[in-house]
């Protein structure tokens, strides 16, 4: 992934920046307020990012494209608050919510992975992805993730363990359970003991699932949650589905207006009413689409088409999901019924494991209130616990390198990935801290997307470090986005002149909070010009 040229803009005014390398280039200014945050907050909210914009800025006025190359392919990205349009293959592609746009950039130009999320597996967040690569100025938080919504530290982890290939699912933090997992221990342990006394369980489980008040119990329990489980999961399969399937409509009338006005303006011309303009403009809630042109206009119907497509795919994978769980329900309501004559059999057995069967009862309900404690915890299964640790350990260790390779007499103590609530670093030990995180998940993980890091030297980090960061990001051999606000004597010496292989672009000659020029309208409508909208 490299980007190759940002814009923002509307009628009125705009910026372009087609300047950025496939190395480490370092956006600076010999003062705040020259709109470097705007840019970078653009580059990663034109693909899906909730970005944090500075006061006074009112992103809903304007649009944000972006050009990337994904595997050698260029791809041009047009975002007004929650739609965006894709230009790539030749290929127009409308999207009205950043979920719909999430389904196809993950099917298509990036493999996002999956976390467990309210008893699914779900595509991670937009915001969350980036988190893996960007770092905005705002906000920052080294004991949590910085665009949270319904996030939190222990999905971010979840996502990198995915991307790892040692997927599972965590237990939320916030409350100890030892002593109760402890105590769970104990009366599993004496349930089985006890369980192992009783005869009939041995001799003939079948049986013991009608006479046994455990086997019953133990037997239905198990019913009960694998029913509950599957009910649960094919509800929230076919709401999926329904939303798909509605969506999928829309796409179908709006597909037959279209093609109504196509022969409309074949058979004659459509005028307005009151302006007798032949111009027509379709738009959804975000974009303006100029329909009286035919090339957008059969831009807009095969984009629609593929939505379609891309639609029908989707319903008929929830509706194999749906058919799937619902055979899981008929083979779990299938009770075999066992012979009469077993019970005269093992009618020894069954007299013999009443009395144990009573204590056993007791046992369980001991047990039920010691999970009922556990279920204030989210239920999860921890899988590939050994691996995960082992990950988590080397992360550690690539981030204590870099620390000692940017300040060899630093004292800072680097535990995990993210610190704990009230030890949250600050100043140029956060810099620190954030540098180490982001390029060790890159070494580490080996990803293919820049790094994008607004204001890396925020918090009086010295000259030294600073310069100990930047080889570090030349070696690389990727492409790096920094901003970076110098002092004026930094400035006058031409601070960033002295590295190789790095690409400086400054900005100072912008007016303060003037970034976007109406000088640059003209040029930003040639770069939106092959979008099929008016704005």
């Amino acid at each position: 992934m490299i980007i190759k040229k940002v814009a923002i803009g509307n009628q009125y005014e705009a910026f372009i920046e087609d300047r950025l390398q496939n190395r480490t280039n370092i956006i600076f200014s010999d003062d705040n307020n020259k709109g470097k945050t705007i840019l970078m907050q653009s580059i990663v909210f034109s693909i899906g990012y909730d970005s944090i914009w500075p006061v006074g800025f009112e992103p809903k006025n304007y649009y944000f494209y972006s050009k990337i190359s994904f595997n050698e392919i260029d791809y041009e990205f047009l975002r007004h608050r929650n739609s965006l349009l894709i230009l790539g293959n030749n290929q127009t592609y409308i999207f009205n919510s950043i979920s719909e746009f999430k389904y196809f950039i993950s099917k298509e130009l990036i493999e996002i992975p999956k976390i467990p999320k309210d008893g699914q597996l779900k595509i991670s967040d937009l915001s969350l992805f980036y988190e893996l690569f960007f770092l905005g100025q705002d906000k920052r938080n080294t004991s949590n993730i910085i665009v949270k919504a319904n996030h939190n530290k222990v999905d971010f982890l979840n996502m990198l363990f995915s991307l790892q290939g040692i997927s599972s699912i965590q237990f939320d933090e916030g409350l100890d359970v030892e002593e109760l997992k402890k105590k769970k221990v104990e009366l599993e342990e004496k349930i089985k003991i006890e369980r192992k006394k009783i005869q009939i369980l041995k001799k003939n489980p079948q049986i013991a699932t009608y006479v046994s008040n455990l086997a019953n119990n133990e037997d239905f329990e198990k019913t009960k949650i694998k029913l509950k489980d599957l009910h649960n999961s094919i509800s929230e399969f076919k709401k999926q589905r329904n939303r798909e399937e509605n969506r999928r409509t829309k796409l179908f009338y709006l597909l037959r207006e279209l093609n109504s006005l196509n022969r409309n303006l074949k058979e004659g011309k459509v005028k307005c009413a009151n302006c007798k303009s032949s111009n027509i403009v379709f738009s959804n809630e975000d974009f303006e689409f100029d329909v009286s042109n035919k090339f957008i206009r059969d831009n807009i119907i095969s984009s629609i088409k593929e939505n379609i497509k891309l639609k029908d795919e989707i319903i008929e994978e929830y509706n194999n999901l749906i058919s799937k769980e619902q055979t899981e329900i008929n083979k779990v309501l299938e009770t075999p019924i066992p012979d009469f004559s077993n019970y005269v059999l093992f009618e020894s057995e069954i007299r013999n494991s009443t009395a144990i069967d009573d204590s056993v009862s007791r046992l369980i309900n001991e047990l039920n209130e010691v999970n009922n404690k556990i279920n204030l915890i989210n239920n999860g299964i921890e899988l590939n616990k050994e691996k995960q640790s082992e990950f988590e350990e080397g992360i550690v260790a690539e981030l204590a390198r870099l620390y000692k390779a940017v300040d060899s007499n630093g004292t800072m103590t680097i535990k995990g990935l993210f610190t704990k609530s009230n030890e949250t670093f600050s100043g140029s030990e956060e810099q620190e801290f954030y540098f180490c995180k982001i390029v060790a998940l890159n070494n580490i993980l080996k990803h293919n997307f820049p790094i994008i890091i607004d204001s890396f030297r925020e918090g009086e980090l010295s000259t030294t470090k600073e310069e100990k960061m930047i080889e570090e990001f030349v070696k690389l051999n990727k492409q790096v986005i920094l901003t970076s606000t110098l002092k004026r004597e930094e400035y006058s010496a031409d601070k960033y002149s002295v590295f190789t292989n790095v690409n400086p672009l400054d900005y100072s000659q912008f007016q303060d909070s003037k970034l976007l020029q109406p000088t640059y309208v003209e040029e930003f409508k040639k770069v939106i010009q092959n979008f099929p909208i008016t704005i």
